[in-house]
């Protein structure tokens, strides 16, 4: 009677707790789904024909990497600046990098095949050190203001201010941007990658509350996401950190299940209140 007793208990006890676990991962499951119901679509008037893309580190291309080449896929001119040599990760795998002598060559030549999976000819690399671009702010506005006076671009794709995961050089970058526009007076479409919700809840946004109504959802087609997984998997020295970064679930997987990006639509007006923040 007593070890009867004794398993009714404990299997009370697991099924206490296995429920509330198993409604939580059905929710986190789903959830990216619903937000995509409750969320705009991203649009354009009319494609894009030029759009320039700024980001910190070589592999960072990857999250918006759906959108990027259905840009090139339009037939938009897209030129990729990528500011830092990418050398500062500590989980870099040197032993992928055969024929390379250090990592930022490596890595470098990582971006430009990433970049021909996405359809970009204009590679631009400023090769500014890694992980201390706050302290190269002024040549990181001077290499985006080159390229915008070169590039025109209509629509110009870069982070959100919170740099999505907090990292120092992603945080760098958008004010970085917004200045670099500011200081060449152009205008321009600005895209800010923003994480959706569920992800949101554990790396909250910088966006002020008057900008929630500027978020966009850019739904990945099936040919789309299988480029994404390829881009991915082209950072082979990074081969650690992307595996983290997608939750150990791999590109391919994570792609699936978060199969749309998220973007806020923001225009030149809003650029002083973003660097407010």
């Amino acid at each position: 009677m007593k070890n009867t007793f004794k398993s009714r208990v404990t299997k009370t006890i697991l099924l206490g707790i296995l429920l509330p676990v198993s409604l939580l991962l059905v929710a986190l499951i789903l959830s990216p789904q619903y937000f995509k119901t409750q969320t705009q679509t991203l649009s354009f008037a009319e494609p894009p024909k030029t759009v320039l893309v700024v980001f910190a580190h070589p592999d960072d291309e990857v999250t918006n990497a759906g959108l990027i080449r259905h840009f090139t896929d339009s037939g938009a001119e897209v030129a990729l600046l990528t500011l830092s040599d990418g050398s500062a990760n500590p989980n870099s795998d040197m032993g992928a990098c055969s024929g390379h002598e250090n990592i930022s060559d490596c890595r470098i030549q990582e971006l430009r095949t990433a970049a021909t999976l996405l359809g970009i000819k204009n590679v631009i690399t400023p090769m500014l050190p890694d992980s201390a671009l706050y302290h190269h702010m002024p040549q990181a506005i001077e290499h985006i203001s080159e390229a915008i006076r070169t590039l025109r671009p209509e629509v110009i794709l870069t982070m959100e201010p919170s740099g999505l995961n907090q990292q120092e050089d992603h945080r760098t970058l958008f004010p970085a941007v917004a200045k670099s526009i500011q200081n060449t007076g152009h205008s321009a479409q600005l895209l800010l990658s923003t994480l959706p919700w569920p992800v949101s809840l554990f790396l909250p946004s910088q966006l002020p509350p008057s900008l929630s109504g500027s978020l966009r959802i850019f739904e990945t087609s099936a040919p789309l996401r299988e480029v994404k997984a390829k881009v991915a998997e082209a950072h082979k020295s990074q081969s650690r950190t992307i595996q983290g970064l997608t939750l150990g679930l791999g590109p391919a997987l994570l792609f699936r299940w978060l199969n749309f990006e998220t973007y806020s639509v923001v225009g030149n007006n809003d650029l002083t209140v973003l660097l407010k923040q």
